[in-house]
């Protein structure tokens, strides 16, 4: 629990294992351990998921521009962070949003 609240306070910084490992006083071994038993994901995947759910957050509750998402959620250049959105949402951010607010316009009427 250490090692996720510390990824929730931190996700937009550039968090490594080794830190991870160091805030819940274990073994990187043991982190890596302990998230594959209970998450069943390492410990990046785990970073790398967690952010791009705040940006999807972000995405339809605000109007910042996708760059600044990407790297206000610790994922890096957009063309990085677009590429990270396709593979896991299969659509482009700008594509999720809008369609997130249309669904929202259309629930609205």
């Amino acid at each position: 629990k250490a090692m996720m609240r510390y990824i929730h306070a931190h996700y937009p910084e550039n968090i490594s294992v080794d830190q991870l490992a160091k805030e819940a006083h274990i073994s990187k071994r043991v982190c890596f351990r302990l998230f594959r038993e209970n998450l069943h994901m390492s410990p990046v995947e785990y970073m790398t998921d967690y952010r791009l759910r705040k940006a999807c957050q972000r995405l339809t509750e605000t109007d910042e521009s996708v760059t600044q998402i990407a790297y206000g959620c610790g994922l890096g250049s957009s063309s990085y962070f677009g590429k990270l959105f396709r593979e896991h949402f299969g659509c482009p951010p700008a594509a999720y949003r809008k369609e997130w607010h249309n669904r929202d316009n259309n629930t609205h009427k």
